[in-house]
């Protein structure tokens, strides 16, 4: 409600206050757009001023007229790509966006992209061209969607004065609709009648240059004359490979051991899925993918868990002393956390492990809700899990040497920023139509963002900015997918993807080590089609923030002495540990593992209820 309550004083002090008279320090450019009529087969100008300050990332926009798509959620993705593009800190500033024009227009999308120019030309001080007009939604990469009514755009274009028009690469033809009135006596029939149009041939009509751009680098080159140089970076694997070889060890040597007591209760058919998963991750270690086996042995655990747990645990006393043993070493594990100064490399394990544990207590809260005794004991063995999963981040804490500290203000500061952008772009996304296998379920954008709201209200900073990161990948990923249509351009997609990770990892390691980045980097290489693409950007996105937080000149990076994990329970509780599950274990997640595991461990039991 506060938050709310700024954003309206501020918006009427933009549009009724003189810019001069209440900003200081400020850069402001105007650019114009073009959009369709709402209701009619015609284009309308839409102005567009932007003006950015020095601030604390926040975004306010004012639309005059009514627009049918959230303008908000389209200038908070503008200006969040215009940081990204121009290696900017979000946080170091505030984003005031003026749009009018003389027609209700159906907004939002297609103008996306020529906000974004709008903005860099802002934070870089670079003129702006007012014979230069575009469309094109702008995705989180800076690569330029697709957007319709793109004739009726160009026609109200030239119209304004443009000599050049960019469209979205792939978009040269496009249909028109042309109206047609034919007279019949003292009668007017009206029909409408499409044809296919080449937009470069009709541009030419109207003595516009139509040029195809993919992304917001080559928009800017004809706005400004300028183009961004990216900073290069190149990884440096040695570093991490080993950390991943770690964790791999430690997982296969956990389950080898919790194998002893699955082996004695499973069927044949779930011992050989158990099996399978522990070839591919002794496949994975072989070329160097320990992130990669990590994740297949975790895998593995899952199904174990759950038929250990099934065979043991056989009434509601046992199943409430199990939940008593998670929940202990839940609070032991955070008790540790909350006693580390947090760094740049150590945001990384322990956010990592704050994630796991808020998943582990929501599904320990599934488990104690359900009324399916089945349900119950799966959501028992999974919070068991994430636990474990937990306990493994934790366990490599002593391998960073040094780190980079931050205060908790700073971590505050930025968890905040990450948690309302993820609910921003996340509603954004909503009003577009992004894939909603992205947007909602299990995995899903909303749920990271649930999840990050959770953290955040426990004051779990790190878990919090991670959390949100993820929401943000999806809710990106859920737009992005909408211009996606061939083999082909998913191919090039990924490559992209891949080289933007690998160059955001090598920036960052002049900062810290950025071992999850890496981990997901990993991950993604081993992944299949769209989930490269997430595993890579979220990977960048990781890296990315721990370059911007790295950056500060008031950081200082000191020696780090972080200790492993040591979590104790009850000795009541213990006795239950040790009579059906008798090795310490540790666990680990995968989204694509967690997911196969669970549908492979439902597919089976089926099978063998059915025979």
């Amino acid at each position: 409600m506060k938050r709310t309550l700024i954003s309206v004083v501020m918006i009427l002090l933009l549009v009724f206050t003189p810019a001069y008279a209440q900003f200081q320090n400020y850069s402001e450019r105007s650019i114009k757009a073009v959009a369709v009529v709402s209701g009619e087969t015609r284009g309308a100008t839409i102005n567009i001023t932007v003006i950015v300050t020095p601030g604390d990332g926040r975004v306010f926009v004012s639309v005059s007229p009514f627009t049918e798509i959230d303008m908000q959620g389209s200038a908070q993705l503008s200006a969040l790509t215009a940081c990204d593009l121009t290696g900017k800190d979000f946080l170091n500033y505030d984003f005031f966006y003026v749009i009018e024009a003389k027609s209700t227009i159906v907004g939002g999308p297609s103008a996306g992209a020529v906000m974004t120019i709008a903005t860099i030309a802002a934070l870089e001080n670079l003129t702006i061209r007012d014979d230069v007009f575009m469309t094109g939604m702008i995705y989180p990469d800076g690569t330029i969607g697709p957007v319709g009514g793109i004739p009726y755009k160009l026609e109200a274009a030239a119209e304004d004065g443009a000599k050049i028009f960019l469209i979205p690469k792939g978009q040269r033809y496009a249909t028109l609709e042309e109206r047609k009135e034919v007279k019949r006596g003292p009668f007017v029939i009206i029909n409408t009648e499409t044809k296919k149009v080449d937009l470069v041939e009709y541009g030419k009509e109207f003595g516009v240059e139509v040029v195809e751009v993919e992304n917001v680098n080559e928009a800017l080159a004809y706005y400004t004359g300028y183009q961004l140089e990216k900073s290069e970076g190149r990884i440096t694997q040695e570093k991490y490979q080993y950390l991943m070889k770690i964790l791999a060890e430690k997982m296969k040597d956990d389950a080898m051991s919790l194998y002893s007591e699955f082996e004695k209760v499973a069927d044949q058919d779930i011992k050989k899925e158990v099996n399978e998963r522990f070839n591919k991750a002794e496949e994975y270690a072989g070329q160097g993918y320990y992130y990669s086996a990590t994740s297949s042995y975790f895998t593995a655990k899952i199904i174990m868990r759950e038929e250990i747990y099934r065979k043991k645990i056989q009434n509601d006393e046992e199943f409430s002393l199990e939940e008593r043993v998670i929940k202990d070493e839940i609070d032991s594990l955070r008790n540790m956390m909350e006693s580390y100064q947090i760094g740049l490399a150590s945001l990384q394990i322990v956010g990592a492990a704050e994630e796991r544990l808020a998943k582990a207590e929501n599904y320990l809260q599934k488990a104690l809700n359900s009324n399916d005794w089945d349900k119950a004991i799966a959501n028992l063995a999974l919070a068991k899990e994430r636990v474990e999963s937990a306990k493994i981040w934790m366990s490599i804490l002593p391998e960073i040497k040094k780190d980079t500290y931050m205060s908790d203000e700073e971590l505050k500061k930025r968890a905040d920023f990450y948690l309302s952008m993820a609910e921003s772009i996340f509603v954004y996304a909503e009003s577009i139509g992004g894939f909603s296998n992205l947007l909602y379920g299990d995995g899903s954008a909303d749920e990271s963002k649930s999840i990050a709201e959770q953290l955040y209200n426990q004051g779990y900073y790190a878990g919090t900015i991670l959390t949100a990161l993820d929401s943000i990948i999806k809710s990106a990923m859920s737009i992005e997918l909408i211009g996606i249509h061939s083999e082909e351009v998913l191919s090039e997609k990924v490559d992209q993807a891949r080289n933007a990770s690998q160059n955001a990892i090598g920036v960052a390691e002049k900062y810290t080590i950025p071992v999850l980045a890496y981990a997901y980097y990993e991950f993604g290489e081993t992944s299949e089609g769209v989930w490269k693409i997430y595993y890579f950007k979220l990977s960048e996105r990781i890296a990315k923030t721990l370059s911007l937080m790295g950056g500060k000149e008031n950081v200082r990076i000191v020696e780090a002495n972080y200790k492993s994990p040591e979590i104790r329970t009850t000795p009541e509780v213990k006795t239950v540990i040790e009579k059906y599950v008798p090795h310490e274990i540790s666990g680990f997640e995968g989204i694509a593992g967690v997911i196969s595991a669970s549908a492979a461990l439902l597919l089976l039991r089926r099978r063998l209820r059915g025979s």
